[in-house]
């Protein structure tokens, strides 16, 4: 919703917090600017006619997951971590990315996408990021017996924040062409958004978990994990509690924040271990187990969370 001035002390504090949750505020400004310009009658009615918004939304947020999550298990596989689930989780999660690309261009009955996308830009950015996951995957397409090779590694490791980058502008994209429907609000959109996020940060932690233990540009991620896991833990307590200062409401019904509270759990369960390796120690094989499949299971969570979300925006509560 629209942000509200705060006391003159707080808003340093405040506002850096709204920055780390909200990560792409240009974005998410017009988004409430064009609310701002649409008559009161039309903001309130919720469902008018379905053109599947939270779900493309939804979607287009998988492909950030989807992004991290498939270094994170190629890694893990190459490493022989949990070597029967990470190739399961691997091979599904290339499908998949696939899968919703097709789906959010054409359109895909089955992922209750309705019709094919029009909006040319829209299209170009669905083609680029085809274009830059097309070397990730003609990489683990040479792998030998189904493992990632070490050289395949390295190509994901160097390319795979190229095609988030470009899954986080095609989500923005889609965000503000589908929010600004009848059928979709901004505040929903927005929760859609970011609780679709916290599923990519799971996975992006679990990614920069596995190369900084395989020694693979092991600096460069070790620098980044704590502001991984730091905004994964902002987000979610937003999401638990509401930050309407940056649009952020408290869970709509009871069922999300059950929800929210099952992924905050599975997090805790491994968050011991991801401390000790934030701060340059080890763990052994069976921790990394633990933790590649906690994250998964938290993944997991916040995936249903998303979809409690979607469809409680389509009942209009």
């Amino acid at each position: 919703m629209f942000i509200k001035k705060l006391p003159r002390h707080l808003r340093p504090i405040t506002s850096t917090i709204i920055a780390a949750i909200l990560f792409v505020p240009a974005a998410h400004a017009q988004m409430t600017a064009d609310l701002a310009n649409t008559p009161e009658d039309v903001i309130r009615v919720q469902f008018i006619e379905d053109e599947s918004g939270s779900e493309r939304i939804d979607l287009s947020g998988k492909l950030r997951m989807l992004s991290q999550r498939i270094p994170a298990a190629a890694c893990n596989l190459n490493a022989g971590i949990a070597a029967e689930e990470t190739s399961k989780v691997l091979s599904g999660a290339v499908a998949e990315l696939n899968a919703i690309l097709a789906a959010l261009e054409f359109g895909d009955e089955n992922l209750n996408v309705n019709g094919a996308e029009e909006r040319r830009k829209t299209l170009r950015m669905i083609e680029e990021l085809h274009t830059r996951f097309a070397p990730l995957q003609a990489a683990l397409s040479e792998s030998v017996d189904g493992v990632p090779s070490d050289e395949a590694i390295q190509v994901l490791a160097a390319g795979n924040m190229s095609v988030l980058e470009m899954a986080q502008l095609l989500v923005t994209q889609i965000s503000g062409e589908y929010s600004n429907q009848a059928s979709l609000l901004q505040s929903d959109a927005l929760a859609i958004d970011i609780a679709g996020r916290q599923r990519m940060l799971t996975q992006k932690i679990s990614k920069e978990v596995c190369l900084i233990l395989s020694d693979v540009d092991a600096a460069a991620y070790q620098e980044s994990l704590g502001g991984t896991m730091h905004l994964f833990e902002v987000s979610l307590d937003a999401l638990r509690g509401g930050m309407p200062e940056a649009g952020v409401q408290p869970p709509r019904t009871d069922d999300i924040a059950a929800g929210l509270e099952e992924a905050r759990n599975h997090w805790q369960a491994i968050k011991g271990h991801l401390d000790a390796i934030n701060a340059g120690e080890t763990i052994d094989d069976a921790a990394r187990a633990a933790v590649f499949l906690g994250l998964n299971t938290t993944m997991a969570s916040m995936n249903r969370v998303v979809g409690l979300y979607s469809d409680a925006s389509k009942l209009g509560l």
